[in-house]
Protein backbone atom coordinates (compact mmCIF):
# COMPACT_ATOMS: atom_id res chain seq x y z
CA UNK A 1 0.00 0.00 0.00
CA UNK A 2 1.47 3.27 -1.08
CA UNK A 3 1.48 6.01 1.55
CA UNK A 4 0.14 9.41 0.57
CA UNK A 5 1.78 12.38 2.28
CA UNK A 6 0.87 16.04 2.22
CA UNK A 7 3.40 18.07 4.21
CA UNK A 8 4.06 21.71 4.87
CA UNK A 9 7.17 21.71 2.72
CA UNK A 10 6.14 19.41 -0.14
CA UNK A 11 3.13 18.91 -2.37
CA UNK A 12 2.18 15.23 -2.79
CA UNK A 13 -0.45 13.22 -4.62
CA UNK A 14 -3.25 13.47 -2.12
CA UNK A 15 -6.46 15.02 -3.31
CA UNK A 16 -7.55 17.75 -0.95
CA UNK A 17 -9.91 20.68 -1.52
CA UNK A 18 -11.26 21.49 -4.95
CA UNK A 19 -9.51 24.56 -6.33
CA UNK A 20 -11.62 27.56 -7.21
CA UNK A 21 -10.63 29.27 -10.44
CA UNK A 22 -9.58 32.88 -9.76
CA UNK A 23 -10.33 35.79 -12.05
CA UNK A 24 -7.85 36.47 -14.85
CA UNK A 25 -5.56 34.10 -16.75
CA UNK A 26 -4.99 30.83 -14.85
CA UNK A 27 -1.45 29.97 -13.76
CA UNK A 28 0.40 27.60 -16.08
CA UNK A 29 3.69 25.75 -16.22
CA UNK A 30 6.25 27.46 -18.44
CA UNK A 31 7.57 24.18 -19.83
CA UNK A 32 6.56 20.54 -19.47
CA UNK A 33 7.89 17.25 -20.86
CA UNK A 34 5.53 14.23 -21.03
CA UNK A 35 6.43 10.60 -21.73
CA UNK A 36 4.50 7.37 -21.40
CA UNK A 37 5.91 5.08 -18.71
CA UNK A 38 6.00 1.45 -19.85
CA UNK A 39 7.97 0.05 -16.92
CA UNK A 40 5.09 -2.17 -15.84
CA UNK A 41 5.48 -1.33 -12.14
CA UNK A 42 2.40 -0.31 -10.16
CA UNK A 43 3.86 2.32 -7.83
CA UNK A 44 4.06 5.99 -8.73
CA UNK A 45 3.30 9.47 -7.53
CA UNK A 46 3.73 13.17 -8.10
CA UNK A 47 4.58 16.41 -6.35
CA UNK A 48 7.35 18.95 -6.01
CA UNK A 49 8.49 22.14 -4.33
CA UNK A 50 7.87 25.71 -5.51
CA UNK A 51 8.75 25.99 -9.21
CA UNK A 52 9.24 22.31 -10.25
CA UNK A 53 6.59 19.58 -10.45
CA UNK A 54 7.27 15.98 -11.44
CA UNK A 55 5.14 12.88 -11.85
CA UNK A 56 6.32 9.29 -12.24
CA UNK A 57 4.32 6.32 -13.51
CA UNK A 58 0.95 7.94 -12.89
CA UNK A 59 -2.34 7.37 -14.76
CA UNK A 60 -4.18 10.27 -16.34
CA UNK A 61 -7.14 9.79 -13.99
CA UNK A 62 -4.91 10.67 -11.01
CA UNK A 63 -3.79 13.87 -12.74
CA UNK A 64 -7.40 14.86 -13.45
CA UNK A 65 -8.41 14.02 -9.90
CA UNK A 66 -5.76 16.34 -8.47
CA UNK A 67 -6.25 19.09 -11.05
CA UNK A 68 -9.95 19.38 -10.28
CA UNK A 69 -9.57 18.43 -6.59
CA UNK A 70 -12.10 15.61 -6.87
CA UNK A 71 -12.04 11.91 -5.98
CA UNK A 72 -11.80 9.22 -8.65
CA UNK A 73 -15.43 8.24 -8.10
CA UNK A 74 -16.47 11.81 -8.97
CA UNK A 75 -15.05 11.52 -12.51
CA UNK A 76 -17.08 9.90 -15.29
CA UNK A 77 -16.57 9.43 -19.02
CA UNK A 78 -12.87 8.53 -19.06
CA UNK A 79 -11.64 6.02 -21.67
CA UNK A 80 -9.99 2.83 -20.37
CA UNK A 81 -6.49 3.97 -21.34
CA UNK A 82 -6.81 7.01 -19.04
CA UNK A 83 -6.95 4.58 -16.12
CA UNK A 84 -4.54 1.85 -17.24
CA UNK A 85 -1.75 3.72 -19.05
CA UNK A 86 0.83 5.62 -17.00
CA UNK A 87 2.80 8.80 -17.65
CA UNK A 88 5.85 10.73 -16.50
CA UNK A 89 5.72 14.53 -16.40
CA UNK A 90 8.54 16.99 -15.71
CA UNK A 91 7.18 20.54 -15.48
CA UNK A 92 8.67 23.86 -14.39
CA UNK A 93 7.43 27.36 -13.74
CA UNK A 94 9.35 30.61 -13.47
CA UNK A 95 6.87 31.70 -10.79
CA UNK A 96 7.35 30.46 -7.22
CA UNK A 97 4.24 29.11 -5.57
CA UNK A 98 4.44 28.25 -1.86
CA UNK A 99 3.15 24.90 -0.58
CA UNK A 100 -0.56 24.79 0.13
CA UNK A 101 -1.19 23.63 3.72
CA UNK A 102 -4.64 23.41 5.21
CA UNK A 103 -6.41 23.31 1.87
CA UNK A 104 -5.93 27.00 1.16
CA UNK A 105 -7.67 27.97 -2.07
CA UNK A 106 -6.98 28.34 -4.84
CA UNK A 107 -4.35 25.63 -5.14
CA UNK A 108 -1.99 27.04 -7.82
CA UNK A 109 -0.38 23.69 -8.59
CA UNK A 110 -3.77 22.12 -9.31
CA UNK A 111 -4.67 25.01 -11.59
CA UNK A 112 -1.36 24.75 -13.47
CA UNK A 113 -1.90 21.02 -13.95
CA UNK A 114 -5.42 21.67 -15.18
CA UNK A 115 -4.06 24.02 -17.85
CA UNK A 116 -1.47 21.39 -18.82
CA UNK A 117 -4.15 18.69 -19.22
CA UNK A 118 -6.25 20.96 -21.39
CA UNK A 119 -3.24 21.86 -23.56
CA UNK A 120 -1.40 18.55 -23.91
CA UNK A 121 -4.10 15.90 -23.29
CA UNK A 122 -6.78 18.02 -25.01
CA UNK A 123 -9.02 17.50 -22.01
CA UNK A 124 -12.51 18.94 -22.38
CA UNK A 125 -14.70 18.53 -19.31
CA UNK A 126 -17.28 20.26 -17.18
CA UNK A 127 -18.58 19.93 -13.65
CA UNK A 128 -22.21 19.32 -12.83
CA UNK A 129 -23.95 18.31 -9.63
CA UNK A 130 -25.57 14.90 -9.34
CA UNK A 131 -27.46 13.38 -6.44
CA UNK A 132 -25.38 10.70 -4.70
CA UNK A 133 -24.95 9.00 -1.32
CA UNK A 134 -22.79 11.08 1.03
CA UNK A 135 -21.75 11.10 4.67
CA UNK A 136 -22.18 14.07 6.97
CA UNK A 137 -19.45 14.45 9.60
CA UNK A 138 -20.99 15.55 12.92
CA UNK A 139 -20.05 15.67 16.59
CA UNK A 140 -20.76 12.30 18.21
CA UNK A 141 -21.15 13.32 21.85
CA UNK A 142 -24.05 15.27 23.38
CA UNK A 143 -21.62 17.51 25.30
CA UNK A 144 -19.74 18.21 22.03
CA UNK A 145 -16.38 17.16 23.50
CA UNK A 146 -13.76 15.73 21.17
CA UNK A 147 -12.09 12.36 21.47
CA UNK A 148 -8.65 11.70 23.02
CA UNK A 149 -6.86 11.66 19.65
CA UNK A 150 -8.02 15.09 18.48
CA UNK A 151 -6.88 18.45 19.85
CA UNK A 152 -7.12 22.06 18.74
CA UNK A 153 -3.83 23.28 17.24
CA UNK A 154 -2.21 26.69 17.59
CA UNK A 155 0.55 25.97 15.06
CA UNK A 156 1.31 28.86 12.71
CA UNK A 157 1.88 26.90 9.50
CA UNK A 158 2.42 30.03 7.39
CA UNK A 159 5.33 31.04 9.62
CA UNK A 160 6.88 27.56 9.50
CA UNK A 161 6.61 27.47 5.72
CA UNK A 162 8.18 30.92 5.42
CA UNK A 163 11.13 29.80 7.55
CA UNK A 164 11.58 26.63 5.50
CA UNK A 165 11.37 28.60 2.23
CA UNK A 166 14.18 30.84 3.47
CA UNK A 167 16.32 27.76 4.00
CA UNK A 168 16.15 27.96 7.79
CA UNK A 169 16.28 24.86 9.94
CA UNK A 170 12.81 24.11 11.36
CA UNK A 171 13.21 21.85 14.43
CA UNK A 172 9.44 21.51 14.89
CA UNK A 173 9.08 19.76 11.54
CA UNK A 174 12.10 17.55 12.08
CA UNK A 175 10.99 16.49 15.57
CA UNK A 176 7.51 15.69 14.35
CA UNK A 177 8.85 13.65 11.44
CA UNK A 178 11.05 11.64 13.81
CA UNK A 179 8.00 10.91 15.98
CA UNK A 180 5.84 9.96 13.00
CA UNK A 181 3.62 13.01 13.47
CA UNK A 182 2.55 15.85 11.20
CA UNK A 183 2.88 19.51 12.13
CA UNK A 184 1.16 20.97 9.07
CA UNK A 185 -0.54 18.59 6.68
CA UNK A 186 -1.47 14.94 6.90
CA UNK A 187 -0.42 11.40 6.03
CA UNK A 188 -2.80 8.72 4.80
CA UNK A 189 -1.74 5.11 5.11
CA UNK A 190 -3.55 1.77 5.27
CA UNK A 191 -5.63 2.08 8.42
CA UNK A 192 -4.10 5.30 9.71
CA UNK A 193 -4.64 9.02 9.08
CA UNK A 194 -2.43 11.47 10.94
CA UNK A 195 -2.96 15.23 10.62
CA UNK A 196 -1.53 18.44 11.98
CA UNK A 197 -3.19 21.89 11.97
CA UNK A 198 -6.03 20.74 9.72
CA UNK A 199 -9.53 22.27 9.48
CA UNK A 200 -12.52 19.94 9.85
CA UNK A 201 -13.42 20.48 6.19
CA UNK A 202 -10.03 19.03 5.21
CA UNK A 203 -10.48 16.08 7.55
CA UNK A 204 -13.91 15.40 6.04
CA UNK A 205 -12.55 15.41 2.50
CA UNK A 206 -9.65 13.17 3.50
CA UNK A 207 -12.10 10.60 4.85
CA UNK A 208 -13.69 10.48 1.41
CA UNK A 209 -10.74 8.38 0.20
CA UNK A 210 -11.09 5.29 2.40
CA UNK A 211 -14.89 5.64 2.49
CA UNK A 212 -15.22 6.10 -1.30
CA UNK A 213 -17.96 8.62 -0.70
CA UNK A 214 -18.05 12.41 -0.37
CA UNK A 215 -17.95 13.50 3.28
CA UNK A 216 -19.42 16.90 4.24
CA UNK A 217 -18.33 18.74 7.37
CA UNK A 218 -21.37 19.48 9.54
CA UNK A 219 -19.54 19.77 12.86
CA UNK A 220 -19.70 23.55 13.06
CA UNK A 221 -16.14 23.55 14.45
CA UNK A 222 -13.75 26.29 13.35
CA UNK A 223 -9.98 26.51 13.65
CA UNK A 224 -7.46 23.74 12.97
CA UNK A 225 -6.77 20.47 14.77
CA UNK A 226 -4.12 17.82 15.35
CA UNK A 227 -5.44 14.26 15.17
CA UNK A 228 -4.57 10.60 14.68
CA UNK A 229 -7.14 8.08 13.45
CA UNK A 230 -6.30 4.35 13.52
CA UNK A 231 -8.76 1.80 12.14
CA UNK A 232 -9.06 -1.54 10.36
CA UNK A 233 -8.68 -0.82 6.64
CA UNK A 234 -11.16 -2.32 4.22
CA UNK A 235 -9.03 -4.65 2.10
CA UNK A 236 -11.87 -5.18 -0.36
CA UNK A 237 -10.38 -8.56 -1.22
CA UNK A 238 -7.38 -7.02 -3.01
CA UNK A 239 -4.39 -9.32 -2.85
CA UNK A 240 -1.81 -6.52 -2.66
CA UNK A 241 -3.30 -5.00 0.51
CA UNK A 242 -2.38 -6.11 4.04
CA UNK A 243 -4.90 -8.12 6.00
CA UNK A 244 -7.00 -6.05 8.38
CA UNK A 245 -6.05 -6.24 12.08
CA UNK A 246 -8.99 -7.89 13.84
CA UNK A 247 -8.15 -5.91 16.99
CA UNK A 248 -8.69 -2.55 15.31
CA UNK A 249 -12.12 -0.88 15.11
CA UNK A 250 -13.91 -0.01 11.90
CA UNK A 251 -13.38 3.51 10.64
CA UNK A 252 -16.89 4.40 11.87
CA UNK A 253 -16.18 3.20 15.40
CA UNK A 254 -12.69 4.71 15.41
CA UNK A 255 -14.06 8.14 14.49
CA UNK A 256 -16.40 8.09 17.47
CA UNK A 257 -13.98 6.63 20.01
CA UNK A 258 -10.79 8.42 18.96
CA UNK A 259 -11.96 11.76 17.51
CA UNK A 260 -15.45 12.19 18.97
CA UNK A 261 -16.98 12.41 15.49
CA UNK A 262 -19.75 10.47 13.74
CA UNK A 263 -20.77 9.78 10.15
CA UNK A 264 -24.43 10.07 9.17
CA UNK A 265 -25.47 8.65 5.80
CA UNK A 266 -27.68 10.76 3.53
CA UNK A 267 -27.92 11.94 -0.08
CA UNK A 268 -26.87 15.30 -1.51
CA UNK A 269 -25.78 16.98 -4.74
CA UNK A 270 -22.16 16.02 -5.47
CA UNK A 271 -19.76 17.72 -7.87
CA UNK A 272 -19.17 15.34 -10.78
CA UNK A 273 -16.64 15.94 -13.56
CA UNK A 274 -18.06 14.91 -16.92
CA UNK A 275 -15.24 14.19 -19.39
CA UNK A 276 -16.38 15.11 -22.89
CA UNK A 277 -13.14 14.28 -24.73
CA UNK A 278 -9.49 13.55 -24.05
CA UNK A 279 -6.60 12.18 -26.09
CA UNK A 280 -3.09 10.86 -25.61
CA UNK A 281 -0.47 13.61 -25.72
CA UNK A 282 2.37 13.96 -28.18
CA UNK A 283 5.40 12.80 -26.21
CA UNK A 284 8.51 14.97 -25.80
Amino acid sequence: MQKVIVAAVAVASAVILRAQVPAGPPPAFDVAAIKQNKSGVTSGGFGGPVSRWTATNTPLRAFISFAYQLRDFQIVGLPDWAISERWDINAKSDRRFPPNPGGLQPNPTALMLRALLEDRFKLVAHIEQRQAPVYELVLARPDKTLGPEMHRSDTDCAALIARSARGERVPELQAAAAAGKMVCGFTVDAGRINGGAEPLSRIAQTLGGPLQRVVIDRTGLTGVYDFTLTYAPDTGGAGDKPAADANLPSIFTALQEQLGLRLDSTRAPVDTLIVESVSRPTED
